[in-house]
Formats: C-alpha cells, structure tokens, sequence
C-alpha cells in the first residue's frame, strides 16, 4: 500500500465524497477524532489529564513548528488566527501616525483589526493595496510601504484567488522601510512546505481546521526573535507569565507546590507570552493528531510531486471548457478559482453529485490537498464538462 492509499484510510469522507473543499475546512481525520476521544473517554473516567494536555500543548507547538521550521520556543498556542492575531497586536508598541499596509487579497477577519486600531487612534491609516489580475504586484507594495508603515499585513495564500503572495521579496522591501511583515497562513500551512526563517516572516498565524485537517478551536502563532524581545502585553493571564503552568512541568515542578506570584508581572520570554489562558485542550488533542499524521506522510513537502499536479490538471481542463481561471498560475499553492455565471447553481450540481468544491461571487474555487486523486479531478471535471454543456 502506498502512501496516497494509506494516508486516504486515515480520512473517512474519501470513502463517500470527491471533497475538493479544503481552503473551505478540510475533512477531520480519523486520527484527530479518535485522540478527541480518548481524551474526553480519559477525562469521563479518571478526572481532567491536566497533565497530560500540558505535555500535548507542548508536543502541538513542537509538531507545528516542524512545518513551518521554527524554534518550538517561537510557536505560541491559541484558540484560532483571529485570536491570534489580536493577541499579536496588543503587545505591539505602535508609534504615532503610524499606517498598516493590506492586502484586498487576505481573508477579511484581520483586516477588521486594522480598522478597529485606526477607529481607536491607536494607527493612523489602514492601506489597502489594489490588486490586478488576482494578485498586487511588487511594485504596489514599494508604492505603499513607507517609514511610517508599522505593519504589512498579507495572507500567505490568498483565499478568494488562490495566490500565493511572493514573500520574501514583500518581507525585503517592508523590513528595508523599518516594517513589519505578519501574515496570514491558514491556506498555506500543512498543504506547502514553508521557512518561516528563509522567508524572514516576523509573525505568522494560523488554525487547524483547513489544511490541517483538525478542529475548529486550535491555532499557532510564530513569532521571530527579534520582534518577541520587542513585545509588550497590554493583556496577559497565567499562562502568558515566565513562571506558567508549561514552564513548571518542564522543570519537572509540582504544578501547585509554589503559589503563584500576583505582585508582580513577568510576562513569559518566549512566544506563550501571548497565550494568555488555559488553552482548548480537547481542540489541540485533535489538532496535534491531524498534524502528525500530514508530518508522518510528508504531506507539504509532497507538493511538487502530488498536489501541484492536480492543480496544474485542474487548470488545463478548466481552460479547455473555456472556462477563465482567475488563479495566477506563475506562483500557486492548492486554490485554483474560475469565473462560472451561476457559481451556487454548478456548486449545487456538484454537491448533489458527491462533489464539494465553494461558491464564492461570480467564481467556483476549488481546492485538493495531499490526499486527493487524479481520479477524483478527472470526476469533478466529467461533471463541470456535464453541467455546462447541459447549459449551453
């Protein structure tokens, strides 16, 4: 058995739908669902694994790292991207006048933080990049971006096009200006090999329930070294501090021998500085299970030779029904969109055929990971070849 066939006996809904939904929420793995299990089983039993889910939070933030490579140190746990990224953005020293370049590309939710900070005055102006042809091109950063610029804010791989933002060359020009870059991996991270450290990404933030194959409720954030030794919590709680819970059982403490410190405040040295409270440590069991199994397959490093095809066969097929694709396809992760005039009419069509792929205004955005099949490309495109023909 090869490890296609293996990794797709690890993933129920491969034995009943063509799920081309990934960038949507991937498929819960058997994996995932069985440690959820066995945790709640164990908990059920013999009392909350406090213990337990500590060595786990540690285990996720150390597996996670391992994708994106990064010290785990640099890894903080969280309840999802948003949370996040306005954990992030409290303990970020703003100066005045300051502006947030973005781009019309991310996912909407942080752009929202943005515009928040401004409403406060806390940033002067949020910048929003123009985007031609499904992706904004260099030269528009180099126009926005200035000294004044605290932040570019850009998703790794935009949701809506499908682009995969060329990185390192935003994160040159924004850091030659005095900018942060922070950006949004949640359609990049499990699916692409990634280096936090090559690229030279200051922050990066994500959660498990797409790429990753886990449940809603878990999600990372990197933070570089640099940009940790500069952050100062406006928020923290009793596991942000240096002497936190995780700290204590590392040092192999009795977890309550000590009392715990309220005169004082020494936020944490690494990046748990912006982990606040108690975690979601039935949604991390999941989380950690699901990331194994994609480290275990070498599912993101399998792009070039697996997912890449797939996507490279969609469009090929897409082009020959005449159908436009809107994904720039000189530099792609696994979203690839084109315009439909009826996109919920044909995503119906599918969904009544087996076939889940999104609608979204004026496009239909499909999107395999590592554990999907030519045979269930070659599927969808029999369909879309049926749908439109039948329309025509």
């Amino acid at each position: 058995m090869g490890w296609l066939e293996e990794l797709r006996n690890r993933i129920e809904i491969t034995r009943r739908k063509t799920y081309l939904d990934n960038a949507g929420a991937g498929p819960l793995t058997k994996d995932a669902a069985e440690a959820i299990r066995n945790f709640i089983e164990l908990w059920q039993v013999e009392g909350e694994p406090w213990e337990l889910a500590l060595d786990h939070i540690v285990e996720a933030k150390k597996e996670f790292a391992r994708l994106i490579n990064s010290p785990w140190r640099n890894i903080a746990a969280v309840s999802g991207a948003t949370h996040g990224l306005n954990a992030l953005l409290s303990a970020i020293e703003f100066k005045p006048g300051s502006n947030v370049v973005v781009s019309p590309l991310n996912f909407p939710t942080g752009i929202f933080s943005f515009h928040a900070l401004r409403a406060r005055g806390i940033i002067r102006e949020v910048r929003i990049a123009k985007a031609v042809n499904g992706y904004v091109p260099l030269d528009e950063y180099e126009r926005l971006i200035d000294d004044n610029t605290a932040i570019v804010f850009v998703d790794y791989v935009s949701w809506i096009t499908g682009y995969k933002e060329k990185i390192k060359e935003i994160v040159n020009i924004a850091h030659s200006r005095g900018a942060l870059v922070v950006t949004d991996a949640f359609h990049a991270v499990g699916v692409i090999p990634i280096d936090v450290r090559a690229d030279g990404i200051d922050a990066l933030i994500t959660g498990t329930y797409k790429w990753l194959l886990g449940p809603h409720g878990a999600g990372f954030i990197y933070v570089s070294d640099e940009l940790l030794s500069r952050l100062k919590p406006s928020f923290s709680g009793w596991m942000g501090i240096e002497d936190n819970q995780v700290s204590r059982r590392l040092r192999n403490e009795k977890l309550f021998e000590r009392p715990i410190d309220i005169t004082t405040f020494k936020p944490a040295s690494d990046a748990s500085i912006l982990e606040w409270g108690t975690w979601p440590i039935i949604a991390f069991e999941g989380a950690l299970a699901s990331i194994k199994l994609l480290i275990k397959y070498e599912v993101p490093w399998r792009f070039e030779e697996h997912t890449k095809k797939l996507i490279e066969m969609l469009y090929g097929s897409l082009s020959e029904l005449g159908l436009r694709v809107t994904t720039p396809m000189d530099s792609h992760a696994s979203i690839i969109t084109f315009e439909y005039r009826d996109p919920y009419g044909l995503a119906k069509f599918l969904s009544d055929n087996g076939i889940v792929v999104s609608p979204r205004p004026g496009i239909i955005r499909v999107s395999p990971h590592a554990y999907n099949t030519v045979e269930e490309v070659e599927r969808f495109i029999d369909a879309v070849r049926s749908y439109v023909k039948s329309r025509s």
